[in-house]
């Protein structure tokens, strides 16, 4: 399925948004641009309605306002990239019905958010934790995102030359799991090859 660009109102302004698939809802809370546009597309082929709004805003109350407008009332897998996780995480804790499954890409500032991150694992909400292993400080970053949420482990993953559509089947396995992984939060890390 195709996607599209479709524009709502969220706090008062005009947010642009890409949009694709049916199914369960993908939330990819993201500041990149069209840099995941690949990944988006091949979560829609795996009966996933994905939602990526442009420069997303900054609280729980953005998000689930954002939710709301673009008409998603079931809870939704929450996916929060770099400084975005924040975001992701702050909205899981906020609000108990929102988010099903959160996963972390590349995302950082553990300390901050521990308070947040220990409430979400006494929950047992599921988190995810994907990260891309091409730079040693994420690895600290994701070290402090395991301790917050019980450390986990590690599961690599290789995605080898196609990073985006390697992260878009990994969040889609996730999301529509083969296995169950029941509460326990998963670390993974994609390999750019």
């Amino acid at each position: 399925m195709a996607l599209e660009e479709l524009s709502t109102t969220v706090c008062g302004r005009r947010v642009r948004y890409t949009t694709g698939g049916i199914g369960t809802p993908v939330v990819f809370l993201h500041d990149e641009g069209a840099g995941f546009r690949e990944a988006l597309e091949v979560m829609t082929t795996r009966r996933i309605r994905v939602l990526a709004p442009e420069h997303p805003g900054s609280s729980p109350e953005w998000v689930t306002e954002f939710l709301h407008s673009a008409g998603v009332r079931e809870p939704v897998t929450l996916v929060g990239h770099r400084l975005c996780g924040a975001v992701a995480v702050r909205t899981a804790h906020a609000t108990l019905h929102t988010v099903r499954r959160l996963v972390l890409v590349d995302s950082i500032g553990a300390s901050a958010l521990r308070p947040a991150l220990e409430g979400l694992r006494r929950r047992e909400l599921p988190v995810s934790l994907l990260w891309s292993a091409d730079r040693s400080w994420r690895w600290s970053a994701m070290n402090a995102l395991n301790l917050a949420l019980g450390q986990p482990g590690h599961l690599i993953v290789s995605a080898g030359q196609n990073w985006s559509a390697g992260l878009g089947q990994v969040i889609a396995d996730l999301v529509r799991p083969r296995l169950n992984l029941g509460f326990r939060p998963v670390a993974l890390s994609l390999c750019r090859g």
